[in-house]
């Protein structure tokens, strides 16, 4: 990993405009990494800019004061001298920004950091570890062997710990390791603030959002060692939510005792967003088996092009043939 390291901060070094990017549909972890390198780099005085299809979460809002992501950025234009991707399993998730300028992704340094065990090395220079519980934690790590460590500050700390909770559901999952809590411990020593993200993630609930909770309990279904919840379109609107106020709900709705595995599915417009939480079911060949999918040792997501009755259905057989 040195020679990696060494010829990454080189990259760094000599670069002038610097282009980050995440993956589609951004969660916690690849929006945090994204943004603590991003003020890293303001600090070492580069021309930094960073871009993805969609705007920021507002859930996100109260852990930055300003907007960092320009969906409408013209890349030509800002001309980066390097492009870092964080937190995206291939280059697939990468969407529309990729696809609009492809031509300036093949002829431009690209690095990738990325904790997906899926990833499959898709660029150039690669940081791809499959053995930390996020993207954050792997990032502070690999700062702290650029000896980038001065730039860290209680935002920036605040930032890679505040992911690090959501990733790991407070150091719950599986994926936690005594790296993980080392690092959450070292972060905390250089002031980030941990019980601001505890709070606003796991905590602090809307009356909007506590009747959407509502209706995904309404929705519950057992079929053999498999729970159903779902939210319909409806559902969002006539609690005036969308999908974002869906964040954390799974996990919380996975503590039930008799769960083995749970299946959470949500209408969006005309597809649907399908999240799985297991214990003791090793739901990754299943999750493979379908397009569009994200995967952890015990979490995985997809999207699938039909209604909910229809997902419901295809999901049940493959699942009854998996399983």
């Amino acid at each position: 990993m040195f020679q990696k390291l060494q010829k990454f901060k080189d990259l760094i070094i000599n670069s002038k405009n610097i282009l980050l990017i995440n993956h589609i549909k951004m969660d916690a972890d690849a929006f945090g990494s994204l943004a603590a390198l991003f003020l890293v780099l303001q600090k070492m005085s580069k021309s930094v800019k960073a871009v993805n299809d969609s705007e920021t979460p507002k859930d996100f809002d109260f852990l930055l004061d300003k907007k960092i992501i320009e969906p409408e950025l013209d890349i030509s234009e800002f001309n980066p001298d390097l492009i870092i991707s964080l937190d995206a399993a291939s280059q697939s998730q990468l969407w529309e920004i990729y696809k609009n300028f492809e031509n300036i992704f093949l002829e431009k340094n690209f690095v990738v950091i990325d904790h997906h065990q899926t990833n499959p090395w898709f660029w150039n220079l690669n940081f791809v570890y499959p053995n930390y519980s996020s993207t954050c934690e792997l990032l502070y790590d690999m700062l702290i062997e650029l000896n980038f460590e001065k730039y860290i500050d209680k935002k920036i700390a605040t930032l890679l710990i505040a992911w690090i909770h959501t990733d790991t559901n407070i150091f719950y999952n599986q994926n936690t390791t005594p790296n993980t809590l080392k690092v959450a411990s070292e972060l905390i020593k250089l002031w980030a603030d941990f019980r601001s993200p505890i709070y606003n993630f796991y905590q602090k609930i809307s009356l909007n959002r506590l009747k959407l909770f509502a209706k995904a309990i309404e929705s519950l279904e057992v079929f053999w060692n498999l729970i159903i919840w779902n939210l319909k379109n409806d559902d969002f609107r006539n609690t005036n939510t969308s999908l974002e106020d869906t964040s954390g709900i799974i996990n919380k709705l996975s503590n039930i005792e008799e769960n083995e595995a749970i299946c959470m599915i949500y209408e969006v417009d005309d597809w649907v967003k399908v999240s799985f939480r297991s214990k003791n079911i090793d739901i990754w060949n299943f999750c493979a088996s379908f397009p569009n999918w994200w995967w952890h040792k015990n979490a995985a997501w997809f999207y699938l092009k039909a209604n909910l009755e229809e997902s419901k259905k295809i999901i049940l057989e493959k699942f009854k043939k998996f399983f």
